[in-house]
């Protein structure tokens, strides 16, 4: 997930289980030595091309909410939005686990989501949603660098996004 310019971005990736060693190698391989964990936000330019070229060769599929409209005060509410929108997508394209990324304090939010959306029934009822740290997780870094590379494409920079964008379902919703 991620802030930008009245834009709040949020992605899952669809990994097979019998991918998941595989793609966590590579995603290993890219760190540099000390490195915990690959964070977008965090690259030059030059490290963000390695990056997203290593990422692009793993031919990614996922989903993408981008959710507009937004005031940066509210940057929560535009999550929960994201969050409502992509767990329904997920249920549509049969996944059945979802990790979502840990943020410490802020989790209670999400789990409480998740309980309204389930009591609401407007999210699908076999989703297992979960929380993990992502440096004990590399696959939480798929989303991170393609929410960051839809994000600079958002300010008009499409080098990162247009290597991904292919295997990515963008679904725009309104925050406010």
């Amino acid at each position: 997930m991620l802030l930008t310019h009245g834009v709040y971005l949020m992605a899952a990736m669809f990994v097979a289980p019998h991918q998941t060693d595989h793609y966590r190698t590579e995603l290993r391989a890219l760190l540099f030595r000390r490195q915990p964990r690959l964070h977008w936000r965090d690259e030059n330019d030059k490290r963000r091309m390695q990056l997203i070229e290593a990422v692009a060769a793993l031919r990614p599929a996922g989903i993408l909410v981008a959710s507009t409209g937004l005031d940066a005060k509210r940057q929560e509410r535009a999550r929960r939005k994201c969050m409502e929108c992509l767990l329904w997508e997920l249920g549509d394209h049969h996944v059945n686990d979802v990790v979502f990324e840990r943020r410490g304090q802020l989790d209670r939010r999400d789990h409480e989501l998740v309980a309204v959306l389930q009591g609401r029934h407007a999210m699908p009822s076999k989703l297992v949603v979960s929380w993990c740290d992502p440096m004990a997780e590399p696959l939480l870094w798929l989303p991170d660098i393609i929410a960051g590379a839809k994000s600079l494409a958002e300010r008009g920079d499409h080098r990162f996004w247009s290597q991904v964008e292919s295997g990515m379902l963008v679904r725009a919703i309104d925050a406010r």
